[in-house]
């Protein structure tokens, strides 16, 4: 330990400590966006959990303190067991940690708390097809580079609860689908009332006044609304591949599209489709689920005016072919056509079948032959 003291103690050493947090921050990011979202196995899901798990253990041992109970008269001979069972019931958590025991703590919870935000906004962020779910992702985002800062913060337990009913109902949303094969409200609401059930039982736990659930309450509430919205990321779906063409070859989802450019290639351009001889315009889409979960999707046809600019819904289609099982590494492919097409500009979004967005693609249908030709090309 001597030889590790006098080592931190070198000028050199102590700059290099300073960088450490950032570096395992990034690291533990990158890792994350890495590995989490296009598939997930089950030791991510157990990280997960366990994560959240020791975070719940955590914050009811920093709700400790000394709790001065008024005692009301009793007769003597129940005094002294009335007494012995209050200090039973309550002998972890009424005591006051020392300065050092608190610093572990909320260095524990920090490291918990941030590796849940982590996985959250690479999960979250892969399933996000609207700018309305982007905007939650960034609030994830947001808290999750505060999370780095906010050790000293933690010893206060109505941000703790707060916090861990927002990472609970999260955490939640993203791994009941794995165990019930299947999405939607009634598993969002599942997850928001368990996870506000936990908050409250951490309340109870830990003796605090009322005002205390008032937060946890009404992030549960926001997170309700925000699904009705569709403004949560319809989570664990994710978007493979998308593709705009003509021609379409069912048994093997190859179609002829134009020969893209190089701004093309390099997503700065929209993708266009030269229809030739009347034909179908069809739009393909490849989409990520976990194993055995089934969810029904469904296109948004959007087509631009070209007097105002704006984008207007002209087509929902969906069918019983459009309701995927997951598992397949590629994502489970689905397609939809439109014949009499008309010049202009087009989106087209895949989503949950009534429900949030999970990507979306702008192209642009033009009349004859494209310059350089068509190539044949195919959904992996």
């Amino acid at each position: 330990m001597e030889f590790v003291d006098n080592l931190r103690a070198k000028p050199a050493v102590q700059k290099i400590e300073k960088f450490i947090p950032a570096v395992a921050f990034l690291g533990g990011f990158a890792w994350d966006s890495i590995t989490l979202g296009m598939s997930i196995n089950d030791s991510d899901l157990a990280f997960l959990v366990a994560y959240y798990i020791g975070a719940l253990i955590f914050i009811v041992l920093l709700s400790a303190r000394i709790v001065q109970v008024a005692e009301e008269p009793v007769e003597p001979q129940k005094k002294f067991i009335a007494r012995n069972a209050i200090a039973a019931r309550n002998k972890l958590l009424d005591r006051e940690w020392s300065d050092v025991w608190k610093a572990r703590f909320t260095w524990v919870l920090q490291f918990l708390f941030g590796g849940m935000f982590s996985a959250l906004v690479v999960c979250y962020f892969k399933s996000s097809g609207s700018l309305a779910s982007f905007i939650l992702v960034l609030c994830l985002a947001a808290l999750l580079v505060g999370n780095e800062f906010l050790q000293k913060r933690y010893e206060s337990f109505a941000l703790n609860l707060a916090l861990f009913c927002l990472l609970g109902t999260m955490v939640l949303n993203f791994t009941i689908p794995y165990f019930v094969h299947g999405i939607g409200f009634r598993w969002f609401f599942l997850s928001t009332v368990v996870s506000l059930g936990i908050c409250f039982l951490v309340w109870k736990i830990a003796r605090r006044p009322k005002r205390m659930m008032v937060v946890p309450v009404l992030i549960s509430i926001l997170l309700t609304v925000a699904y009705l919205m569709n403004w949560v990321p319809p989570v664990p779906l994710v978007l493979k591949q998308q593709m705009v063409c003509q021609n379409f070859d069912k048994k093997n989802y190859s179609c002829d599209v134009d020969y893209p450019t190089i701004f093309q290639r390099l997503n700065l351009e929209a993708p266009t489709v030269h229809r030739v001889d009347g034909n179908e315009v069809y739009f393909l889409s490849s989409v990520f689920a976990p194993a055995k979960l089934k969810a029904g999707l469904e296109f948004r046809w959007y087509y631009q005016d070209p007097t105002t600019g704006k984008y207007k819904l002209t087509d929902k289609i969906s069918s019983g072919r459009m309701v995927m099982n997951g598992g397949r590494e590629s994502g489970f492919r689905i397609y939809s056509n439109k014949r009499n097409v008309p010049p202009g500009k087009y989106r087209v979004e895949t989503a949950y079948k009534n429900g949030a967005v999970v990507g979306a693609s702008a192209f642009e249908v033009l009349e004859g032959m494209p310059v350089k030709g068509f190539v044949r090309d195919s959904l992996r």
